[in-house]
């Protein structure tokens, strides 16, 4: 279903339910001039209007020949639009999708992007202009959708290499490698893996991570006290995050460290 504020264009199919003085129902396509036939009226041109528009233009056009018409537009077929998809995309190249389409759909239709495709930043443009910059993780983490922009021919979508990525492994709830935008700190990537488990140790939070074209190196993230929440939250906060670095997380020790273990043959 579509609503009134859908644009029409050549190639869509609507239907005009007509009342009052005469009452008829007639099927239309709107042709390439992106116009359509009205009865005693002509044509009329409704390429680039709304569904409430059109219906309002032939409403009024119709008046004069039939007294009292009534005159509901509806969309009874829609058509397709040929867009592309390029960039770092697993199929790449020009796709005919419906007018109803969103840059979500189009890129499903490719494949998705690529492991070196960035998730942050879908570029959707029209002609030379950029409409929008979508971020997928809104989408994929959080279920926000925010491409409301509906497809028009010859919109390009390009999607562009992966910026900085940080990977995250151990005991946070979606371990995984993270393509970082606004995230800035080492909380903000825990937060991107959906928080700690209950049965993580923040005394043994170890950050991998490589001097650029140097060396590698290991920093332990060091918490006085574990217990107190709030002085954890600050740790983190103040711990910025590099691209390339690997968090792990280590769990708590199934053992007391305070403690010896005697095993084997003895009473």
């Amino acid at each position: 279903p579509v609503g009134p504020d859908y644009v029409l264009g050549a190639g869509d199919y609507v239907t005009l339910n007509l009342w009052g003085s005469l009452s008829q129902t007639i099927a239309r396509e709107v042709d390439r001039e992106g116009r359509i036939i009205l009865p005693e009226a002509g044509p009329m041109t409704v390429s680039g209007l709304t569904l409430a528009q059109a219906q309002t233009l032939a409403e009024n056009l119709l008046r004069p020949q039939f007294r009292e018409i009534h005159v509901q537009l509806s969309l009874a077929r829609v058509r397709t639009v040929r867009i592309y998809v390029v960039g770092d995309v697993q199929r790449p190249g020009a796709y005919d999708v419906s007018s109803l389409s969103t840059v979500l759909n189009a890129l499903y239709s490719a494949g998705g992007p690529t492991a070196a495709g960035s998730l942050r930043t879908i570029r959707h443009y029209r002609n030379k202009d950029l409409v929008r910059e979508i971020d997928l993780y809104d989408f994929l983490l959080h279920g926000l959708r925010n491409d409301p922009e509906l497809l028009q021919p010859g919109d390009t979508i390009l999607i562009p290499p992966a910026g900085k990525q940080v990977t995250i492994a151990g005991m946070v709830r979606r371990p995984a490698i993270y393509e970082l935008r606004d995230e800035r700190t080492l909380d903000d990537v825990i937060g991107l893996a959906g928080g700690l488990l209950v049965s993580a140790s923040t005394t043994q939070i170890k950050v991998d991570r490589i001097v650029p074209h140097s060396a590698r190196v290991t920093e332990n993230i060091r918490i006085d006290d574990p217990a107190d929440l709030a002085a954890v939250r600050t740790k983190l906060q103040d711990y910025a995050m590099d691209d390339g670095d690997r968090v792990v997380v280590a769990p708590i020790m199934p053992y007391s460290e305070k403690s010896v273990y005697v095993e084997g043959h003895v009473v």
